[in-house]
């Protein structure tokens, strides 16, 4: 292996420590009791999940402010040249644009299923959804492989609740 796969393997492992420890302390942490009124109705669930999934879609709307930010300040940029920082920014927006859909689809179907009081997990969902396009971000422009905490912080707990999800509607 070489030292940036090395690199990656430790941060998807830290990452996936990190959102376990995350999940648990926070949904935890989170227990508001009974439930809200209408809470157990499909359309407060759907209604409540897109609106955790706002702050998800934050972090698309930050990376096409980023990009046009960094188009207009750059001469070569704005003529639509070349520049490093720019397709790292487009790079993170394609990524984050495909996590995002798939985040939505699984909070979705995530709402439907759980009990009343876990869909609050949706919340903490998003909490670690944001935490990883933000590191991912970051760390992207550092280097390439310093981008692997983010997008394992993002990626894994929306496959932990595709398997749950899938698992459930298939038994």
């Amino acid at each position: 292996m070489s030292n940036d796969q090395r690199k990656v393997v430790a941060g998807a492992i830290a990452a996936t420590v990190f959102s376990l420890a995350f999940f648990e302390i926070v949904f935890r942490l989170t227990d508001i009791g009974p439930t809200p009124p209408g809470g157990i109705e499909t359309s407060w669930r759907l209604e409540y999940a897109l609106r955790c999934d706002v702050f998800a879609a934050l972090c698309l709307l930050a990376g096409v402010g980023k990009i046009a930010n960094r188009r207009f300040f750059s001469p070569d940029a704005i003529a639509g040249g070349p520049s490093p920082s720019i397709e790292i920014d487009l790079r993170y927006l394609q990524n984050t644009l495909e996590q995002l859909v798939l985040a939505i689809v699984a909070h979705l179907a995530l709402v439907t299923i759980v009990a009343p009081e876990s869909i609050r997990a949706v919340a903490v969902l998003v909490m670690l959804f944001v935490i990883g396009r933000v590191t991912f971000w970051i760390g992207y422009h550092r280097s390439g492989s310093a981008r692997a905490f983010g997008f394992a912080t993002t990626f894994y707990p929306t496959v932990a609740v595709y398997a749950y999800v899938v698992s459930r509607i298939v038994s």
